[in-house]
């Protein structure tokens, strides 16, 4: 394919996620969000999950044109993996149609960065946080090789990783029919953990709207695909060192398009441009 084709390609990629697409928004079980009315097929947001004790607490649900800069931050460069691409460019996160863009792409020579590629997110640390109850977030993602994007949450406190403990909610790799779902914490990085697995894998239409959920309580994490259990991790009795980081502090959110890293492995300019595509966030807090 000739230089020229791939720029019509990707500007018809990126018109074409300007809107949520009519399949994805009708996708059984779940109603886009219009003017206040979001809700699922059976209750409202509101009412969801009163059967186990849980509230709404928060909620994102990018209806507005710009960043809430009250409740958001942009990921800024760093020198993680993960963030190692990142740039506050208005070009790699865009707010439209009821949904948040998170891009991977070439970078814009406008804007004088030497870097073949960045990519965009956004996290709420000090503003947003989360302790026990359930979150959910309604995201499609459009893949390519090298492509890493992640839904995830760490400490909003400084502890050293991965002490506190890290929830990846969902993260997916290049073009895979599959999404990650994984506990971190010191026992599990450092390869100690044997009593109890930390990371599952479900598959999935990723270029579809999916529900990527997790359950936080004193007790166990809980993972959720589109409402089905999909993986627990316990706390396990009598405590063990180190083995569940989970009950003493608050938690922020991230959401992250990733490129490149030794575990999704090169990336290829020509996949370009790339996006996660989010609907919604909400917390429902339980109380203990």
């Amino acid at each position: 394919m000739d230089h020229k084709a791939r720029i019509i390609i990707a500007a018809a990629l990126l018109a074409a996620l300007a809107a949520v697409s009519p399949a994805a928004a009708q996708q059984p079980g779940i109603a886009k969000r219009r003017h206040g009315t979001v809700q699922d097929s059976e209750t409202a947001p509101r009412r969801a999950y009163r059967d186990k004790g849980m509230r709404l607490v928060w909620a994102e649900e990018f209806e507005d044109t710009g960043l809430d800069t009250t409740a958001w931050s942009r990921c800024e460069q760093g020198v993680k993996q993960w963030n190692g691409h990142m740039s506050p460019a208005d070009t790699v996160c865009r707010i439209s149609g009821g949904t948040l863009k998170l891009y991977g792409l070439r970078t814009p020579p406008e804007l004088g960065d030497a870097r073949d590629c960045i990519t965009g997110g956004i996290h709420s640390k000090g503003k947003r946080s989360i302790r026990f109850g359930r979150v959910d977030v309604r995201a499609r993602i459009v893949g390519g090789k090298g492509f890493w994007p992640a839904i995830w949450l760490i400490p909003d406190v400084d502890i050293p990783w991965p002490r506190g403990g890290e929830i990846d909610i969902m993260e997916h790799l290049n073009h895979d029919p599959e999404i990650h779902q994984t506990v971190h914490t010191y026992l599990t990085w450092e390869g100690l953990e044997k009593l109890v697995t930390n990371h599952s894998t479900t598959p999935v239409r990723p270029d579809e709207f999916n529900v990527y959920s997790v359950e936080m309580t004193p007790y166990r994490i809980e993972f959720f695909v589109n409402g089905r259990s999909t993986h627990v991790f316990p706390r396990l009795l009598p405590d063990r060192e180190k083995q569940f980081p989970f009950r003493n502090n608050p938690f922020y959110i991230i959401l992250s398009a990733q490129l490149g890293g030794t575990w999704v492995g090169e990336i290829d300019l020509g996949d370009l441009p790339v996006v996660m595509e989010i609907d919604y966030v909400r917390f429902y807090e339980k109380r203990y």
